[in-house]
C-alpha cells in the first residue's frame, strides 16, 4: 500500500515537473498578449494615417502630432484654471480633435475611392455590353480614360501581362474597397470572351450602390449623434473652465486633494460614458471579399 502511494506521488511529481518545464511561464504569455495588442494598435494607426493620402503622415508622425496637441492643451488648461486634474480631459480632447481631422480626411478619401470604383464598374459594364472589346482591352481603356483616382492602379495591372493575379492582389490591397474585391474576383474567374460578365457587373453596380447609399445615410445620422454626445460631454468641462477663469469660490473645494480626487473620479465616469456611447454609434461598414488564390 505504501509502495503504491509512493509510486503515485512520484508519478505526479514527474508530471508536474514536465508541465513546469514545457509550459511557458505566465510572464511570457502576458508579454505576448501585450505585444500582440500593441501590434494591432500600431497597424490600425498606420492604416488610419495611410488612408488620408498624405504622404508625409505615417503612424509615427500621427502619434507625434497627437502628443504635441495633448501637451499643449494640458498646459493651457492647467495655466488657465489652476486645476491639474483638468489637464487630463484637455489633453484627451486635443487628441480627439487631431484624430477627428485625420478621420475626416480618411473618410473623404474613402468616399472618393468608392465613387471611383463604382464608376469604373459602370464603364467596364458599358464597354463589355457593346461586345467590341474584351475584358483586357476594357481594362486598358480604363487605365487611359477611367476614373482619375484609379488610372494608376489599372495601368499597373495592364503593365503586367504575366502575373496579373498578383497585380490584382496588389491593387486590392491599395484600394481596400469591397466592390473592387468583387470586381477583381469576377475578372479573374471569367473566360477569355468576357461577355458573360455584363449581368454580374450590372448586379454588382446596383447592389453596391444601394448598400453605399444606406451606409452614407447611416453615417450622416451617426455624425449627428456624435455631435450631440460631444456637446453633452464638453458642457460640464467648459463650465468648469469658465468658472475657473472667473475665480469663482464655488471651485475652491476642487483645489484641495480630496476635491481633486472627486473631480477626477467624476471625469472618469464621464469618459467611460462617452466611450460607451461611441461604441454604440460605431458602424461596421461593408465587409471586404477575401480571395485566397488572387
Amino acid at each position: 500500500m505504501i509502495e503504491t502511494a509512493a509510486a503515485l506521488i512520484a508519478g505526479l511529481a514527474v508530471m508536474a515537473a514536465v508541465l513546469a518545464v514545457g509550459a511557458p511561464p505566465p510572464q511570457s504569455r502576458i508579454a505576448a498578449l501585450i505585444s500582440a495588442t500593441a501590434a494591432r494598435w500600431w497597424a490600425r494607426e498606420g492604416a488610419l494615417a495611410a488612408g488620408t493620402g498624405w504622404g508625409w503622415l505615417d503612424a509615427r508622425t500621427l502619434l507625434a502630432v497627437e502628443g504635441c496637441a495633448a501637451l499643449a492643451a494640458a498646459t493651457c488648461a492647467t495655466w488657465m484654471t489652476g486645476l491639474i486634474v483638468l489637464s487630463v480631459p484637455a489633453g484627451a480632447g486635443a487628441v480627439s480633435a487631431a484624430r477627428a481631422v485625420v478621420k475626416a480626411r480618411s473618410r473623404a478619401q474613402q468616399v472618393m475611392r468608392q465613387d471611383a470604383v463604382l464608376e469604373a464598374t459602370r464603364m467596364l459594364r458599358q464597354l463589355l455590353e457593346t461586345g467590341a472589346t474584351s475584358v483586357n482591352q476594357a481594362i486598358a481603356l480604363l487605365a487611359e480614360r477611367g476614373p482619375v483616382a484609379l488610372r494608376a492602379d489599372f495601368r499597373l495591372i495592364t503593365a503586367r501581362p504575366i502575373g496579373r493575379r498578383q497585380a490584382w492582389k496588389d491593387a486590392r490591397n491599395r484600394i481596400g474597397e469591397p466592390l473592387f474585391d468583387m470586381l477583381a474576383a469576377a475578372v479573374l474567374i471569367q473566360r477569355p470572351g468576357g461577355g458573360e460578365l455584363v449581368p454580374l457587373f450590372s448586379d454588382l453596380e446596383s447592389s453596391v450602390t444601394a448598400a453605399q447609399e444606406v451606409e452614407r445615410e447611416a453615417r450622416a445620422l451617426q455624425a449627428q449623434a456624435r455631435s450631440a454626445s460631444n456637446i453633452i460631454v464638453s458642457l460640464p468641462i467648459a463650465f468648469l473652465v469658465i468658472l475657473s477663469s472667473l475665480h469663482s469660490p464655488y471651485l475652491d473645494t476642487f483645489h484641495e486633494p480630496a476635491g481633486e480626487v472627486f473631480l477626477l473620479a467624476m471625469l472618469s465616469v464621464m469618459a467611460a460614458g462617452y466611450v460607451w456611447m461611441r461604441r454604440l454609434l460605431a458602424l461596421p461598414g461593408l465587409r471586404r471579399v477575401r480571395l485566397i488564390d488572387a
